[in-house]
């Protein structure tokens, strides 16, 4: 439990014994109905001991482990009083360490207001304890605030200093799914106590019969592999990063096995030792080692030549800018080699082959493709569970060296080390430079006009999750945005909608940000190469996967932005690649501010006008003209984002009944709606994403790569088949365009309203 946390619960203990005795009775018929055929229950956390007097009233075998004295003190009296024998009953124990109970010792285990006390680096251990003590087949019962208002979002702690990490129901089922917990039953409570602010959450889950994974191999080689040095964790830390954010440098082999290239992994232990062997303490890494010398681990003299050649040049920061912009001198790059050489070395001779106690029991090594191999359910709980397992590794890490310091080194510094990442603000400032010299930087998510007075650089994946200032994370934004976004991730349908300026500021980096840009960009990727003239799409679509993936695993909040008067974004007509409609953008390329119907329908003055002389009749009797879509072969014309400058567009006046929000102007820029439709006619749609009747002339959102891309628009009918959206012309030289399901679930931008006559 965090210190603090029990801090406050050891000075409070007799108060909270007896509020806790006045929780309502549903308390005990919800642990009477989850442990009913249960007869050794574990309360873990039991506090006051409110819930085990529950337990051992109804003749239940049950132990209570609690770390503070004062907190089991009380619950000795409540079983006290009751008349029960507490010997035995009540002892002192934490998550995650429980190692006094054998291994499925229980068959029913209680986690009542317990695990949100937790620092997030225990989590996964916590969970693997749960699961050990646990025998297949028995429910495990889990509570955890839903909802308080008194959490401060920055500290995660409340006015009393007690840790709440937050634990949304999808990152807490995933986390005990993916060891071999199934949900039963869960269900927000109200808060016993009938604190209307409060609510909770309140999961039974059950232990699979055949829960044995890989994962719980990968637990066993952390917790109870023999280790006199750090390289198990250091390879499980690097496997687990790997997973999370490469996982496309996987290749997969026969025989149901995977292969991670070593020299991916070895880049990961470069900066993982590199502040170890930096700092001005010396850090033990193997048993007996020492400052002059002896002992030492094989990877440290050949490091040490690195970290000393780039100790006057900005240390782990200064290579970092350096290698990846491809500017090593050449005695840097030679001593880099040499070093790298060698971390492969040990790679695969010491940690690859002594994981799990005998010779490449759980791995292997092809010396022939250079690769790491696992089984491939070993990779899948990699990629499933490796955010947990970084965690733990990095606080097994710095507890290991503290005892092969023999305490002289505290585990918190080696936390700090190990937390170490190349100065983020250095390899920001590259990507800032760049953006702040364009001449109209645009908000990447809002399109918005950006001024140096509220530019800002988003990391699009935030940087909490993936720790990554690679510069296809990197974005200009507004500030008040990136503040609204914080550690969210971008929805979907935002980054789909956002394709075409996030494809637009990557090619400006690509040009003038090259070396740095294409070894970033060829990380995200994996295994495929980075083909200078064709990398967009294949980029672009690793990018979204990333952020799905992440929300997944991570259980992170996805997020849009908020702003105002939500209508379709301007983008260029006619242009192959949406660009968002800001002044300057619309004033250079003559588009939307100075109109040409040449032979096109005419509209009679006054009836298009600048939003500035629109006021306050904006949706009310005219509505915005957003663009020239084709009715024929499908382009890029309309975008659908929310807009906050809308004093960029030109306005058309519409009869009062037809002017609403979420409706706009579009001019029809094909022949395939003939004789609907002319070129040139004005047609109001409605923004719409949902399905509509069939039939319906809509702005259809047509998939430009298939499953997952982006899409094109073209004004159609729409219409299905049951694996196919069918978009038509109603002029009959044109054919249908079908779309499979699957590559799209919201195949439209707009539903048609009317067609603008100006004769009437």
């Amino acid at each position: 439990m965090d210190e603090k946390t029990q801090q406050f619960y050891s000075a409070n203990a007799g108060r909270l014994a007896r509020t806790y005795q006045q929780a309502s009775n549903t308390i005990g018929e919800r642990l009477l109905r989850a442990f009913h055929k249960s007869t050794r229950i574990l309360d873990a956390g039991c506090g006051t001991g409110r819930d085990l007097l529950i337990l051992l009233s109804a003749a239940k075998d049950a132990i209570g482990v609690d770390p503070c004295p004062e907190m089991r003190g009380e619950a000795n009296s409540v079983l006290d009083a009751a008349g029960l024998n507490t010997d035995g009953r009540i002892v002192d124990g934490t998550l995650p360490h429980l190692d006094q109970f054998d291994d499925q010792s229980f068959d029913g285990i209680l986690c009542s207001a317990v695990l949100m006390h937790l620092p997030e680096e225990q989590l996964f251990d916590a969970v693997f304890t749960l699961r050990r003590l646990l025998k297949p087949g028995s429910p495990l019962l889990v509570s955890i605030p839903e909802h308080r208002n008194d959490i401060d979002p920055t500290t995660h702690r409340d006015e009393h200093g007690r840790l709440f990490v937050s634990l949304p129901n999808t990152k807490l089922t995933l986390l005990f799914e993916r060891v071999g917990f199934a949900v039963r039953e869960t269900e927000v409570v109200p808060d016993s106590l009938g604190r209307p602010e409060i609510s909770w959450r309140v999961t039974e889950f059950r232990l699979e019969e055949t829960a044995e994974k890989p994962l719980h191999l990968v637990e066993s080689i952390l917790n109870r592999d023999k280790k006199d040095a750090t390289y198990k964790l250091a390879l499980f830390r690097a496997l687990a990063e790997i997973a999370q954010t490469q996982y496309h440098l996987a290749t997969y082999l026969p025989d149901s096995k995977v292969g991670i290239t070593i020299t991916a992994i070895a880049e990961k232990w470069l900066l993982y030792y590199w502040p170890i062997f930096a700092n001005d303490t010396f850090i033990e890494q193997r048993t007996s080692e020492k400052p002059e010398g002896r002992g030492a681990v094989a990877i440290r003299r050949p490091l040490n030549a690195l970290i000393e050649h780039y100790r006057p040049a900005g240390g782990l920061s200064g290579f970092f800018s350096d290698l990846r912009a491809d500017r090593l001198s050449k005695e840097a790059r030679t001593l880099q080699r040499q070093a790298m050489s060698n971390l492969n070395n040990t790679i695969w001779n010491m940690p690859v082959r002594y994981a799990g106690g005998g010779q490449f029991d759980v791995l292997s090594y092809d010396p022939t493709l250079k690769l790491v191999c696992m089984s491939d359910s070993l990779w899948r709980e990699l990629c499933l569970t490796g955010s947990w397992i970084q965690d733990a590794t990095i606080l097994r890490w710095a507890e290991l060296t503290e005892r092969l310091s023999n305490g002289r080194v505290k585990a918190s510094l080696v936390i700090d080390c190990l937390l170490s990442i190349p100065d983020p603000k250095r390899n920001v400032n590259e990507a800032k430079g760049y953006y702040l010299n364009l001449p109209s930087p645009i908000c990447v998510w809002s399109g918005r006009s950006l001024s140096e007075s509220i530019f800002d650089i988003d990391h699009a994946m935030p940087f909490t999750l993936w720790r990554n200032n690679d510069l296809w994370n990197l974005f200009p934004a507004d500030k008040a945005i990136n503040n609204q976004k914080r550690d969210r991730l971008p929805t979907y349908d935002l980054l789909q909608r956002r394709r075409d300026t996030v494809i637009g500021y990557w090619e400006g980096l690509a040009e003038n940000l090259g070396p740095r840009f294409s070894r970033e960009a060829q990380s995200l990727l994996g295994r495929d190469s980075y083909d200078p003239d064709n990398w967009q799409a294949k980029l672009f679509s690793r990018f979204v996967e990333a952020f799905e993936i992440t929300a997944c695993q991570r259980g992170a909040g996805r997020w849009e932005p908020a702003v105002k008067n939500f209508v379709p974004q301007a983008v260029l007509a006619g242009s192959d690649t949406a660009i968002c409609a800001s002044k300057s953008m619309i004033q250079s390329q003559s588009v939307l501010s100075d109109v040409e119907f040449g032979d096109e329908t005419q509209v009679p003055d006054g009836k298009i006008v600048a939003f500035e002389q629109v006021g306050s009749e904006a949706f009310k009797t005219y509505l915005p003209l957003v663009g020239k879509i084709a009715a024929g072969s499908p382009f890029h014309g309309i975008s659908n984002d929310s807009l906050d400058y809308l004093c960029d567009l030109d306005w058309v006046l519409v009869p009062k009944k037809l002017a609403k929000k979420k409706r706009f102007v579009v001019r029809v820029g094909g022949e395939s709606m003939k004789p609907t439709f002319d070129i040139g006619d004005l047609l109001i749609f409605e923004y719409h994403r949902s399905y509509c009747s069939l039939g319906k002339v809509v702005i259809a959102n047509i998939p430009e790569f298939g499953a997952g891309n982006s899409g094109v628009e073209a004004i159609k009918r729409i219409d299905e088949t049951a694996a196919s959206w069918v978009f038509r012309s109603d002029n009959p030289e044109y054919s249908p365009i079908e779309v499979p399901k699957t590559d799209i679930s919201y195949p439209i931008l707009g539903i048609f309203i009317a067609k603008l006559d100006f004769q009437e």
